[in-house]
This record gives structure tokens, C-alpha cells and sequence, in this order.
């Protein structure tokens, strides 16, 4: 489909009317088209998450940021509060070790240490669900059927699918009365 929002809307409106319940429809009909943009799916190899420079100082990256992947394992917005609970694991413990205080150097290595954790685990979605994609999208060629049936759903998909379940330890528990809001350690 191509052209400008207006007839892109109305090729989606005559394409779907007849597959999708009117109140589907509804929400492409009264639709803000300004706001509609294009962006393809990045993949991001899982080398790079791997070997690459996640992390400087007090900074880090998280969410898409870190692990963009393909929306085939519905992992993404998971992926991303898991990198929320570890970060702020690691975060809190730092508070907490040095009394309530946020020190420089022992903040970066809690960062440090967060993407260290998340590393592995966000190459191996990464990898999971563009193989997923991939295989689902691949076509009906008898060899490819062969990977999808034979190989991928028989061997690999249980594996890939495990990784969906994840448990990224419970957040320290920190009063707000054990910190000492108004210094800081060098």
C-alpha cells in the first residue's frame, strides 16, 4: 500500500471491511493520520549486544535501547521491565550498602554490574525471536516447511519459548528515612 494517509486508509478500510468486526474498523476511520509514521524493524545482532559498549560511567541503556527485537516472541515490553527490576536491583543495593548515599564510582559499577546480568540474556531474546520471525515468515518451500516443522517447532521453539519466563530477583527494600538526602561520598 502506498500513497499519502488518506488513501492507505482507504485501501485498509476496503481491504479489511468485510474480515474485522465495524468496531475495528471504527478506530481506522476516526484515526489523527497526522500522527501516522513509517519505521521498519531493526535488528540489532546479538554481537553487538554481547561485545558492545552498553554502559560509561553513570549512563546505560535499557529497553529497545539495549535489545531491540522483532515482535515475535512478545518479549519486548518484558524485556524491558526486567531491565527495570535488575537495574534498580542493582541501583538500590549500592544505596543501601553505603548507607543511604549515591557514590559516584560504586553507582557506575551497579550499572556495571546491571548490564553485565542483562547482557546475555537480551542477545539470546534478540536471536529468539528474529529465528521465530523468520521461521513463521519463511514460505512454503518444501525445504523450508522442513526447518519450520522438522527442526524449529520439533527442537528449537521450546527452548526459544523458555526464555520468556524470567525472574529478575526482588528489589531492595529502603525506607525513605535510612537516607541522608543531603551529602554525597566522592
Amino acid at each position: 500500500m502506498a500513497g499519502d494517509p488518506e488513501q492507505i486508509q482507504k485501501q485498509v478500510l476496503e481491504k479489511y471491511a468485510e474480515k474485522f468486526p465495524s468496531s475495528y474498523l471504527d478506530v481506522v476511520r476516526h484515526a489523527d493520520l497526522s500522527t501516522l509514521t513509517w519505521a521498519s524493524l531493526k535488528f540489532r545482532q546479538p554481537w553487538g549486544i554481547i561485545f558492545g559498549k552498553l554502559s560509561k560511567g553513570n549512563v546505560t541503556v535499557a529497553g529497545d535501547a539495549m535489545h531491540p527485537m522483532t515482535p515475535d516472541l512478545g518479549q519486548g515490553g518484558g524485556s524491558s521491565l526486567e531491565d527495570a527490576v535488575v537495574l534498580g536491583r542493582h541501583i538500590g543495593n549500592s544505596v543501601i550498602n553505603n548507607g543511604g548515599l549515591i557514590v559516584p564510582g560504586d553507582m557506575a559499577k551497579a550499572i556495571d554490574d546491571y548490564v553485565k546480568e542483562r547482557r546475555w540474556r537480551a542477545a539470546f531474546l534478540v536471536t529468539g525471536s528474529y529465528l521465530a520471525g523468520w521461521v513463521h515468515l519463511g514460505g512454503d518451500k518444501w525445504w523450508v516447511k522442513f526447518l519450520r516443522d522438522g527442526i524449529f517447532y520439533k527442537y528449537l521453539f521450546g527452548r526459544i519459548s523458555g526464555l520468556v519466563h524470567k525472574h529478575c530477583g526482588k528489589l531492595p527494600a529502603l525506607s525513605s528515612g535510612d537516607m541522608d538526602h543531603s551529602s554525597k561520598k566522592d
